[in-house]
């Protein structure tokens, strides 16, 4: 699908010719820093859950001890994006019951019993939807919405299995939520050497309910931050397509899956061998294809921590529709890229950026700008690493609005 290497030797040769590193790589910072979540936002969204969660408690009319509700997805993984309006961010929760009560319900029966406890709080949620294995809670006027997944201690067999959860297609399926993100995290947590030289200069009878993270994402967090960029980067790209094709983009849980396979990799074999993060973005980026497994039973995006699982599964039923899409978004992701890091950074061509990254791009590029008193905040800092003199004073102009 791509020739190895081949963005981050033509970007970063492109750059370094018209010694444009530094710039592009301050835009690319101060649109991630765009990407967080509002703190009042993410504040409600917490406190919902957190409200939820107790209202779950009471009920589901078993033990609290046989209650564990945990966060999954983005939000456990912290690759949430703020969402161009009126897209809302989501919360993934996964509530596993044990006991007696559930035993004896098969998947359906589960499933649906389980709809009838999230009732009773629609004037908050709005009604609960099903879809394929959740119950959607749209939070009607909020920035958010929350899909609730039960399940119960795995009836499936499958190694490396934790949980069960409903399926309409095959009754019982396989879930390992919690192993799969401690897999994403403990890999994200490694760094590249040049990240941590830039970021020196920065600052009992109750149910179980796991808090979701609130840790702070660095920019030096390569891993996650990337994904960002990429999930950002296909919401624009089907921003306007039709419903169908929408359905067909790459989901969520293969990006991170490929990404973090190709980030481990690089750590291991070139873990001192780029120059900036930028060009560690790009060789992540580059490398995702190599992940993508295919044998004689179709396409694989195997789950690292459950084996049985395939990601990919439904790119074998549809005719090759999702495949397709996840090679028109991964294409349209390496002519966007370069095409925009062609430009110049002083005088760019804001309608490009805006198609790339929408109008926070515009606004990060406008941001990124040298001052005539010199970088704000956080850039100023980065700006004195990536020049190589770290000791220089911070310069401040007027107060950054990015938090």
């Amino acid at each position: 699908m791509a020739s190895e290497g081949y963005l981050t030797r033509r970007i970063t040769e492109s750059l370094k010719a018209r010694q444009e590193t530094e710039q592009w790589y301050r835009l690319i910072t101060a649109l991630l820093h765009r990407l967080e979540l509002k703190p009042s936002d993410r504040t409600e969204a917490v406190n919902q859950y957190n409200q939820l969660t107790q209202h779950l408690a009471d009920q589901l009319e078993i033990d609290r001890h046989d209650v564990h509700i945990f966060p999954q997805g983005s939000m456990r993984t912290q690759t949430t994006i703020s969402q161009r309006y009126p897209v809302k961010f989501d919360i993934d929760i996964v509530v596993k019951m044990s006991g007696t009560r559930y035993e004896s319900l098969g998947p359906k029966a589960f499933f649906e019993a389980f709809g009838k406890a999230l009732e009773g709080r629609e004037y908050i949620t709005g009604e609960p939807d099903p879809k394929r294995r959740c119950w959607r809670l749209d939070y009607p006027g909020k920035r958010f919405y929350f899909d609730v997944t039960p399940a119960v201690p795995d009836r499936t067999g499958f190694t490396g299995s934790e949980l069960s959860v409903h399926d309409p297609d095959t009754g019982w399926s396989p879930s390992n939520p919690d192993a799969f993100a401690d897999w994403f995290c403990e890999r994200a947590e490694l760094r590249f050497t040049f990240a941590m030289n830039v970021m020196k200069s920065l600052d009992e009878a109750r149910s179980q309910v796991t808090p979701v993270p609130e840790e702070p994402v660095g920019i030096d967090d390569i891993l996650r931050r990337a994904l960002q960029l990429m999930k950002l980067h296909r919401d624009m790209m089907y921003w306007n397509e039709a419903p169908d094709r929408k359905a067909a983009a790459p989901i969520s849980v293969i990006l991170v899956t490929l990404a973090t396979r190709a980030y481990e990799n690089l750590i291991a074999k070139q873990q001192n061998g780029f120059a900036s993060p930028l060009e560690a973005v790009l060789a992540l980026i580059d490398a995702m294809p190599d992940y993508l497994d295919h044998d004689g039973s179709g396409w694989r995006v195997e789950n690292p921590t459950l084996v049985d699982e395939n990601f990919a599964d439904r790119w074998n039923n549809d005719n090759g529709v999702r495949y397709r899409e996840f090679t028109r978004w991964y294409g349209r992701l390496q002519d966007d890229l370069e095409a925009l890091f062609e430009q110049s950074h002083s005088a760019p061509d804001e309608d490009r950026i805006r198609r790339v990254f929408g109008q926070a791009g515009v606004e990060a590029w406008k941001e990124s700008r040298p001052r005539e008193n010199g970088y704000t905040g956080l850039l100023g800092g980065l700006a004195a690493h990536a020049s190589g003199n770290p000791d220089q004073p911070v310069k401040t102009g007027s107060k950054s609005t990015l938090g």
